[in-house]
């Protein structure tokens, strides 16, 4: 199996951490931050940190032998919705054809000093990019509504649009129950059904409309063990918006959907810890508990060793081990977090030649977590 890993320490501020990591015919990226790829400082104001940004995602993929129209999906990670604006310019700059753009997500949340926008991308090398829509539906931006790269299908980002006019479903269990159902519109575009979803990324306004997502995950996926992963971030940047939700997905077309746990860790919600289809791996939300005592610990120092070693059994139950990790998006409360999470990855991933491609994000922790891991990967 091919495994690469690709270092450019000018586009990050944490040079121990491959930029890009490929194993077999997927490929992942670490965040993508606008830093001058000859020096290494951040450009000068959003405009110019948006136009490297891109420019070192289209470098980057060039320097691992690929091409951006092997990406499939990417992550626009900005710190205020007024980022938003600066998107679109470098994005046609580098996908300009309109029937073959990848997926796209933007996801707005606090950064790290300085940085105003991160990119991630994740690609399947050698394979054609097959945008998606849905019909009646449609974006404000120039994307699709998903894309479909070999058997992976990624969507961009989905909502309780009726297809019949493309407003809003009012009521919040309508709303909810139609955007499960752009979901499975979107995976049966591609030629795939809701036992392709490896993944959901749910987005909810408030807590409180999580009984009713429970209710339309329960309805697509109603059979124990035979789940996607899912990770439900309380999103902020939805509050006061007439949307209640939004969904992401990650699908591989014809691959069996198999679920695994960690023995004494679990969730709350009817998820399971990780699922595969096919050969590719998801996680959902992996934290400090304790597996001898079932209970969370109750500090950063003593749940991240804890969140590491229960990734590492999750991959052993999967039976690939820690060498099929590829990717991992790394919660936590803020990111004075950052010495203590690089000692534990790399104590966790000592080889560098087989390390993950790493995005940290402070967003998205429930409850008295320190620190969560989200794991993607593909295995041999």
């Amino acid at each position: 199996m091919t495994r690469q890993t690709i270092y450019f320490p000018q586009m990050t501020s944490e040079a121990a951490i491959p930029m890009l990591a490929r194993i077999g015919d997927r490929f992942y990226t670490s965040s993508i931050e606008g830093r001058d790829p000859a020096t290494g400082a951040l450009g000068d104001g959003g405009e110019k940190q948006f136009e490297l940004a891109f420019g070192n995602l289209k470098r980057l993929v060039e320097e691992a032998g690929l091409t951006p129209d092997e990406i499939a999906h990417v992550t626009v990670f900005i710190g205020d919705a007024s980022g938003r604006q600066l998107i679109n310019k470098p994005w046609l700059d580098i996908f300009p054809d309109e029937h073959n753009r990848p997926a796209r997500k933007t996801t707005t949340y606090p950064l790290p000093e300085k940085v105003i926008v991160q990119l991630q991308a994740f690609g399947v090398a050698g394979a054609k990019r097959q945008p998606l829509e849905i019909p009646g539906l449609s974006h404000r931006d120039p994307l699709p509504m998903g894309n479909k790269s070999g058997s992976m299908v990624y969507s961009s980002v989905l909502g309780g649009q009726d297809p019949k006019n493309n407003k809003q479903v009012a009521g919040s269990a309508e709303q909810m129950e139609q955007t499960f159902q752009n979901m499975r519109a979107l995976v049966e575009r591609a030629g795939g059904t809701t036992d392709d979803i490896g993944l959901v990324w749910v987005f909810l306004r408030d807590r409180t409309d999580q009984p009713v997502m429970i209710d339309s995950w329960m309805k697509m996926f109603p059979k124990d063990g035979d789940r996607p992963a899912r990770k439900t971030i309380m999103y902020d940047e939805l509050k006061g918006r007439e949307s209640l939700v939004q969904l992401q997905f990650a699908a591989v077309l014809g691959g069996k959907r198999k679920n695994y746990e960690i023995a004494g860790v679990g969730h709350h919600d009817p998820i399971p810890m990780g699922a595969t289809v096919g050969k590719n791996f998801f996680s959902s939300g992996i934290g400090g508990v304790d597996p001898k005592t079932g209970k969370r610990a109750d500090t950063l120092e003593r749940q991240a060793p804890l969140a590491f070693e229960n990734l590492r059994a999750l991959m052993t139950e999967v039976g690939s081990g820690l060498d099929a990790v590829a990717h991992l998006s790394i919660m936590v409360r803020d990111y004075r977090a950052h010495s203590m999470v690089m000692k534990n990855l790399l104590e966790t991933f000592p080889d560098k030649e087989k390390r993950p491609a790493v995005h940290q994000m402070a967003l998205g922790l429930p409850g008295t977590n320190q620190i969560q891991l989200h794991a993607a990967g593909f295995i041999d």
